[in-house]
C-alpha cells in the first residue's frame, strides 16, 4: 500500500482519531467513514479514551499514527478534510 511517493498526514491527523474523524468532522464520504470506523480496530486501547484530550492521541491512536490502514484516495481525502478545519 505504501509507495516512495505516498502522502503524508496533514498535521491536524496526528491529534485525533479516526472516530473522531468519521463523527466530528463534515464532508466525509459513506465509504471513507465506514473505513475510519474499521480502523479503530488497529488502534491501541487506551484507558478513558473519552476522557482524553488532542495531545494524548500523538502517536498513539491517532489518524496519522494509523495511515498504513489507508490507501492513497483516502489519505488524500483525509488530507483535504484536515485542510478545510483549519487549526493546526
Amino acid at each position: 500500500m505504501t509507495t516512495a511517493t505516498a502522502t503524508r498526514p496533514h498535521a491536524a491527523l496526528y491529534y485525533i482519531r479516526p472516530d473522531e474523524v468519521a463523527e466530528c468532522w463534515s464532508g466525509c464520504t459513506n465509504a471513507l467513514y465506514e473505513h475510519l470506523w474499521s480502523v479503530m480496530d488497529h488502534v491501541p486501547a487506551t484507558p478513558n479514551v473519552e476522557d482524553s484530550g488532542p495531545a494524548d492521541h500523538v502517536g498513539h491512536g491517532s489518524v496519522a499514527s494509523m495511515w498504513e490502514h489507508f490507501d492513497e484516495q483516502d489519505r488524500l481525502a483525509l488530507n483535504a478534510l484536515a485542510a478545510r478545519q483549519g487549526g493546526v
